[in-house]
């Protein structure tokens, strides 16, 4: 369970600088979905860390997927590392790209 702790802080330390580069983040999407897995074993304080991080990822979705179109495909590394559905961090292009309709609609 220590591991799992010491993951959650690691992301939670690392999306404070959403600024790094593509590769960096690529690796914090790993990090996030290794965490996923071991969600059913999370104390209270991990699952609040680790919902925490994943508001830093919302927040920061549009530079992170700047940075990591520098160096890759988010598409295409997500279909080669077969990420499961369920991990929605590793759609950050979706995501951002329905944000950006939606405020297409609005204005």
């Amino acid at each position: 369970m220590e591991r799992l702790g010491k993951l959650i802080d690691y992301l939670w330390a690392a999306l404070q600088h959403p600024e790094v580069s593509g590769f960096e983040l690529i690796e914090y999407l790993d990090v996030r979905s290794k965490v996923a897995l071991q969600e059913p074993l999370m104390n209270q304080g991990e699952k609040s860390k680790a919902e925490a991080a994943d508001r830093l990822f919302l927040r920061n979705a549009q530079i992170m997927l700047e940075r990591i179109q520098e160096v890759s495909d988010l598409a295409t590394v997500r279909q080669k590392t077969r990420v499961l559905p369920s991990h929605w961090w590793w759609y950050l292009d979706e995501i951002t790209h329905e944000g950006e309709k939606v405020s297409t609609l609005r204005g």
